[in-house]
């Protein structure tokens, strides 16, 4: 397994320079990378200029970049179907961004719970989302990762299961985060249900059940011994992807401890 970080890991504002420098400097394979609402703003041109400079910048650090993410799911919830077409639009965004970059994943959010709606009509809308993402990201040979997140549906392994597998896709997969199971599941029981053929990526941090708080790995509830042994047990050798908060006093302290703790934890 490969091991890399989010580029939220760092604190807001920090130049991507100096996190560029100091994810090569720890000793990151690679960092995930993220559309944000400014780069909705700029026209195709622009913004195809914008991310060939961070392709430059990665690469003169011998930097890989496995995946684009977004927090972006959240102003566009693709289950209101007012936001669908903007939703879509940060999908093809993340395409070209990683088209443009090299990676193979995008992060989407499947939606998050409204509640005048079913729990069947989440269903419904989900899947009509992420099959017309589905047919742009096929235009980029990109694999979109689904992301199990604190959206209040979907919450099971056995509901994201269907969900996927729903939209029939070869390139609709799961994107794993290990954290965001807690304090309602476990990771393990994600791993074996998802199993290989269905998880694209996975995200690692830890999260504290007395405290509800996320972490650096080994710092709250995951069974992170656990956690490697079913991953090693299905197969998975792709990358784990840190997305932890950063500490108040020191913008590059979180990192370190988290590449400490994925190298004990993942060898």
């Amino acid at each position: 397994m490969k091991i890399g970080i989010n580029v939220w890991s760092y604190p807001k504002g920090l130049e991507l320079e100096k996190i560029v420098v100091k994810t090569k400097e720890i000793g990151y394979q690679g960092i995930e990378l993220a559309i944000a609402l400014e780069d909705i703003e700029l026209d195709r041109s622009a913004f195809k200029e914008r991310w060939s400079k961070v392709k430059d910048l990665v690469a003169s650090y011998n930097l890989e970049v496995p995946s684009i993410a977004t927090g972006l799911f959240w102003r566009f919830n693709p289950i209101d179907v007012n936001n669908l077409d903007k939703a879509l639009k940060v999908v093809e965004l993340e395409c070209i961004a990683a088209s443009i970059l090299g990676a193979r994943t995008i992060l989407v959010v499947p939606g998050s719970a409204i509640s005048d709606l079913s729990y069947e009509e989440h269903y419904r809308r989900a899947i009509e989302f992420l099959r017309k993402a589905s047919d742009i990201a096929k235009d980029y040979g990109i694999v979109i990762g689904v992301e199990n997140v604190w959206n209040r549906v979907f919450g099971a392994p056995y509901d994201f299961y269907k969900l996927v597998t729903e939209v029939g896709r070869e390139n609709v997969k799961a994107y794993l985060d290990v954290g965001n199971t807690l304090p309602h599941s476990i990771p393990e029981h994600w791993i074996d249900v998802l199993g290989r053929e269905l998880i694209a990526q996975i995200h690692v941090k830890d999260f504290s059940v007395a405290e509800l708080k996320f972490g650096i790995p080994l710092t709250g509830d995951v069974n992170w011994h656990a956690v490697a042994r079913r991953l090693r047990a299905i197969g998975y050798d792709g990358y784990v992807v840190a997305e932890v908060p950063p500490y108040r006093g020191d913008p590059f302290k979180a990192a370190e401890d988290t590449y400490t703790s994925l190298r004990k934890i993942f060898g």
